[in-house]
């Protein structure tokens, strides 16, 4: 039997060796620790020693409600998780004498301390994960983040119908053309609502454009296609780090995957190196694994970098292998909004004012729907008399069994005005004929059976027959044809009533069957006459 390897003879070396990892294990995974986050070095001391300091969570508390007043402009704008962090990170380190995770703050922490407090007045955002689309065209599409989870969440309710009216003019437009004269990109998609709260693109008719990290292809073509057709330009926004430098590299060269076909105008805003000194903004420390230093240099030059900006990314590079960097999530909510404003003024960005031709277009536009509004207002549709059908529901249901692309609503619309859903339909249904007295003279009375009983599967035979398919059986049926006179829909609703009285099923067959037996009946009276 063989022996386990817990049983074998001591051997006084291995055990030298095992006795030294076991004793300095807390200090590799400091030193490892170190080399991921240099910043941490001064708290060494604090992670070596036995004594207990202030926990994490202690210190949070006392930093806090400071923390998030300062990022958020004493609570007049959303402040993000990360902006909330920086803001407390200093005090909480100082404290706790230990490094900050962010993750650990922003998922952890922050949260945990407004729940423990109760705290339902702060705006605090997290960036969005996903996003939510309402099916059917012009509703809701947001991205899964705090605010617009918000909103969404707060505009929730009942249908209800908009009143028709004649709406006033208006300019559409679909592009830059009119509309915007700039394009702006940021680095980062978490400052989405921050920019919609400040109204930034509608203050300086600038579009906004987003990525999470490095420029998609599909971004760059959009950029480099627009931007030199109307001859805007595309501003720059992004974190002061390696990456950054590299995403504003990307949307203004050539590079593996995209080839810029036509030359234009990119400002990078920043962040600098001179708007991290002015506004006096908080550094980390990223980590880079992998790749020579003469390497990384080469690629910040690459990108635009000066020596001076290399200069102090590369602080301290040598053994922890940590770059410095400064995000924007380092200013407030207040520092943000006012450092986009300035860069946009620095740079010209104004108004949009079309020309003269077509502000004079729209002005007439503008003049004539005044008017026209003036005029309608002054008539009042006459409703007496009309009564919905009792069967509106089942005929709503039988509408979107044959069209479930549809809403309830467009059913609905459908069949209040069947003549205009066929011309609005792209694709009308085969088997129904073109209303028209000289070749099928009983095309008036499908229209009106289908008017009353919704989209039935209803045709007029070569014999001049009514045909349909929706029986019971499932078979073909067919009806012989009544007279050329028209049927109208008030015809159609009293044969219905007939049938319900004689306790009969309402179908297209039964329906011409009694309208038949009434045009024989009135033929044989006028005969007898």
């Amino acid at each position: 039997m063989a022996k386990k390897m817990n049983d074998r003879p001591s051997d006084l070396a291995s055990d030298i060796v095992n006795a030294i990892r076991e004793g300095t294990k807390k200090w590799t995974r400091t030193r490892k620790a170190e080399g991921r986050n240099p910043a941490s070095r001064s708290y060494r001391r604090a992670r070596m020693t036995r004594e207990r300091g202030v926990s994490f969570k202690d210190a949070a508390a006392q930093i806090m409600r400071a923390a998030y007043l300062k990022a958020s402009g004493n609570n007049t704008l959303p402040a993000n998780a990360r902006q909330i962090m920086y803001a407390a990170r200093d005090h909480i380190q100082k404290a706790t004498g230990r490094s900050l995770e962010s993750n650990y703050f922003t998922q952890t922490l922050l949260p945990n301390y407004i729940e423990e407090n109760h705290i339902t007045d702060w705006d605090v955002v997290y960036d969005a994960r996903g996003h939510f689309s309402e099916p059917h065209d012009g509703n809701d599409t947001f991205g899964i983040g705090t605010l617009e989870v918000r909103d969404y969440l707060a505009d929730l309710d009942d249908p209800s119908i908009v009143d028709a009216k004649l709406s006033q003019a208006k300019v559409k437009t679909s592009g830059p053309a009119g509309n915007f004269g700039a394009v702006l990109f940021i680095e980062k998609e978490g400052f989405s609502p921050l920019i919609e709260r400040a109204r930034i693109a509608e203050k300086y008719d600038v579009a906004i454009m987003s990525t999470k990290g490095m420029s998609v292809t599909a971004a760059r073509a959009l950029v480099d296609d627009m931007c030199f057709e109307h001859d805007i330009p595309l501003l720059l926004l992004h974190d002061f780090d390696k990456s950054g430098f590299s995403i504003a590299g990307t949307l203004q060269r050539d590079t593996r995957r995209y080839e810029f076909r036509n030359s234009i105008e990119v400002i990078d805003l920043g962040l600098s190196l001179a708007d991290v000194e002015a506004m006096g903004l908080e550094s980390e420390y990223q980590h880079h694994p992998k790749g020579k230093k003469s390497a990384l240099i080469a690629n910040l030059r690459k990108n635009g970098a000066s020596e001076r900006d290399i200069a102090f990314m590369f602080e301290g590079f040598e053994g922890p292998r940590c770059t410095r960097r400064v995000e924007l999530n380092a200013m407030t909510s207040p520092q943000f909004i006012a450092f986009v404003e300035r860069k946009l003024r620095e740079n010209k960005v104004t108004k949009i004012v079309p020309d003269k031709d077509l502000l004079v277009k729209v002005c007439i536009g503008l003049e004539r729907g005044r008017r026209l509004e003036q005029a309608v207002a002054k008539l009042v549709p006459d409703m007496k008399g009309f009564k919905p059908p009792d069967d509106l529901e089942r005929r709503v249901r039988m509408l979107l069994k044959k069209k479930p692309h549809i809403r309830w609503d467009a059913a609905l619309a459908m069949i209040v005005a069947p003549d205009k859903s066929k011309r609005d339909d792209p694709k009308p249904a085969a088997a129904d004929p073109a209303p028209s007295s000289s070749i099928d003279p009983n095309a008036g009375d499908l229209d009106a059976v289908r008017e009353v009983l919704g989209e039935v599967d209803l045709s007029i035979g070569p014999d001049g027959s009514i045909r349909h398919s929706k029986g019971k059986t499932g078979r073909a049926a067919s009806i012989s044809p009544v007279s050329d006179a028209r049927v109208d829909r008030t015809k159609v609703e009293k044969l219905i009533e007939e049938l319900k009285a004689k306790g009969k099923d309402i179908t297209p067959s039964s329906i011409l069957a009694l309208l038949r037996a009434k045009d024989r009946a009135e033929k044989k009276r006028k005969a007898e006459q």
